[in-house]
């Protein structure tokens, strides 16, 4: 199992061979691009500064989705405040969940969006957590390989720390957290329940269904409790009658 870098939409090539570069400082292999520029070139090559290999085995997604399905802790890095608050926590508290999830056996991920924009609200619904790196208010503008590696600084530590103690390769998951793929899946399940018992019409609630969301987000859920909340919302779908949709 792995800690994944995720660039959505990169759109320089140079940037994504500063991040396999910053990769290899810190000893983290796997990247994932979602719809990125071409990037295999010789700009990025050189700017990877011997990375060639984490840029030549990248995996190249056309959905956000693809490259979390199995991840159980996602973090997404935003510069700016959002409208609708998600739960957040520093970069040292991320990596050190990171750490010890892919410790015992899960795949976690951090997101970072296009260099101009940042992440879409869409991405930071996939998110388990937020992460807004502090800087000085007169220079807010990281660039994005610099990101990369502040946070990847933070999880080696995380990981020596855990090395150290003695405390890697330990066997089982953490609480068999649920993947990205079964946390979305009871979403899309929740969403057309509330439909069918009218607590939402048929028009788009985007704005309430994010706040819905980022209650059972902050819960960290399990397997097993989205099992059980998967259970709830097929008895709820029967007894208003009509066949359950999941």
């Amino acid at each position: 199992m792995s800690l994944r870098v995720v660039l959505v939409e990169p759109t320089h090539p140079g940037n994504v061979g500063a991040v396999a570069r910053a990769m290899g400082n810190m000893g983290v292999s796997e990247l994932i691009l979602v719809n990125p520029v071409d990037f295999l070139n010789e700009e990025a090559f050189a700017r990877s500064a011997n990375n060639e290999s984490i840029l030549e085995k990248a995996t190249v997604c056309g959905r956000l989705e693809e490259a979390l399905a199995d991840c159980s802790l996602i973090f997404g890095t935003s510069a700016r405040l959002r409208t609708i608050e998600w739960p957040s926590c520093s970069a040292r508290e991320a990596m050190n969940s990171a750490a010890m999830a892919v410790s015992k056996g899960s795949n976690a991920a951090i997101l970072f969006g296009p260099e101009r924009t940042g992440l879409a609200n869409e991405a930071v619904d996939l998110c388990t957590e937020l992460i807004r790196i502090p800087v000085d208010e007169k220079a807010p503008s990281i660039n994005l390989a610099g990101a990369v590696l502040i946070m990847l600084y933070e999880y080696h530590l995380a990981m020596l720390e855990l090395s150290s103690a003695g405390k890697l390769n330990v066997e089982g998951k953490v609480l068999d957290s649920a993947t990205s793929a079964q946390i979305q899946g009871f979403f899309d399940h929740l969403e057309k329940v509330i439909r069918k018992v009218e607590f939402i019409g048929n028009e788009p609630h985007i704005s309430l269904m994010r706040k819905i969301k980022r209650i059972f987000v902050r819960s960290q859920l399990t397997e097993d409790d989205v099992n059980i909340l998967r259970g709830i919302l097929t008895a709820v779908a029967k007894k208003v009658g009509g066949k359950d949709s999941q």
